[in-house]
């Protein structure tokens, strides 16, 4: 079976102009033929002419030919339009296949499980910051109450401790006041006071004593104005020694090395 070609329409369109000359054409050269048939009948009828010659002693010169024009060129044939292209044909998506019952149910329930955990989830990590956040709470309160029971223990023992100093020095002062009376009736047993010394007439003496009471030194630090008073005393401390003080080897003893003493007359 042949398969014929078919031209398109675009081509058949060009081709008609063609067509149309090499019609026209053949129709001329049908029409020139016809006549030449007929005038070379009619020639063929004529009566022949008498002859007629003249005898010529040269041949007139020929006539020049007249030169060949050529034929103006031919315009070039305008150049083909382009092949008109159909526009593409817009592409045919196929419908999405609708989606089993059964994979959609398992897909909407895998998205029920994905949101449920992730709200379990959400909800385990509010409750870690919460439980945080209370045990955080708990530890700043245990540790503010620590803190302050500290600074009260604290604040108790330094009470207790200023407390155990005040006794402390307040039994070594009562113990070197006992001290210090025992010098003083030691020295008033030795004192030998005129009458005419008046009641209440005090002075201050520093006495340096060595181990054992005995006295190295007397001196007046502040008088009492009379100087029978302040000589009868001074004899007294030396007529007394050895003075009673502590034994030379506890801590007390240090503070009879130099003694300040105030001694009051009284009757």
């Amino acid at each position: 079976m042949t398969r014929v070609k078919e031209t398109p329409p675009a081509l058949e369109k060009r081709k008609q102009p063609g067509r149309i000359r090499a019609i026209i054409l053949a129709v001329i050269v049908h029409a020139a033929f016809f006549a030449l048939i007929v005038f070379g009948v009619t020639w063929q009828n004529r009566p022949a002419a008498p002859l007629q010659a003249e005898l010529w002693d040269k041949l007139p010169p020929a006539k020049a030919a007249d030169p060949v024009k050529p034929d103006p060129p031919k315009p070039d044939p305008p150049p083909p339009d382009p092949p008109k292209s159909d526009p593409p044909k817009p592409e045919v998506k196929p419908d999405p296949p609708k989606p089993d019952a059964a994979i959609a149910e398992k897909k909407e329930r895998e998205k029920r499980e994905k949101l449920e955990k992730e709200r379990r989830e959400k909800e385990k990590v509010e409750k870690e910051k919460r439980d945080k956040a209370e045990k955080q709470k708990q530890d700043d309160a245990k540790k503010k109450r620590e803190d302050e029971k500290r600074r009260q223990d604290e604040d108790k023992a330094k009470r207790e401790a200023e407390k155990a100093r005040e006794q402390a020095l307040s039994a070594k002062q009562a113990e070197m006041n006992l001290w210090s009376d025992k010098i003083r009736a030691r020295i008033r047993s030795k004192a030998n006071v005129p009458d005419t010394v008046p009641t209440g007439t005090e002075l201050q003496v520093r006495i340096k004593i060595l181990p054992g009471g005995d006295v190295l030194d007397v001196t007046v630090t502040r008088s009492s104005g009379n100087k029978i008073y302040d000589a009868a005393i001074e004899r007294a401390i030396r007529s007394a020694q050895p003075l009673p003080v502590p034994p030379a080897d506890s801590e007390l003893f240090a503070q009879f090395r130099d003694l300040n003493l105030n001694l009051r007359h009284e009757r």
